[in-house]
């Protein structure tokens, strides 16, 4: 698998309105595969379940997400966030689950993981590209 995985902070960036994101996405899709983790979906429906108006925003996640897909653990990347937490845990540089997740699924699928959390990602071995 070849192309790039979107982190939840792109996402929630394309969700308010950023159109310079979007724009840089649309650009990355003419020529690659955009990827979404299940990690970041499931992200994006507990911002939607959260909102005063859920019904509208899980509507929202699930139209935005049709365009993509998803990748979900498998043994590899299981490997690969016990890998990635432990260095982690070892540098003393441990960062959410969540993002260890994200982190895991995008190296085992060999994908750069667009993100603009750059500080979370930089000693996860993962293939980063950072956007602000």
């Amino acid at each position: 698998m070849a192309g790039y995985c979107l982190d939840t902070s792109i996402v929630v960036d394309i969700f308010r309105g950023d159109v310079s994101i979007t724009r840089k996405v649309d650009k990355i899709r003419e020529s690659n595969d955009i990827y979404l983790s299940c990690i970041t979906v499931c992200e994006l429906f507990k911002g939607a379940y959260l909102h005063s108006d859920s019904k509208e925003k899980s509507l929202e996640v699930k139209d935005f997400i049709s365009y993509f897909e998803i990748i979900g653990f498998d043994e590899a990347s299981c490997e690969a966030f016990g890998m990635i937490f432990k260095n982690l845990k070892k540098k003393g540089k441990m960062i959410p689950e969540f993002d260890i997740m994200i982190a895991a699924i995008a190296k085992a699928c060999d994908l750069i993981l667009i993100t603009k959390d750059k500080r979370h990602f930089e000693n996860t071995g993962v293939k980063v590209e950072v956007w602000n």
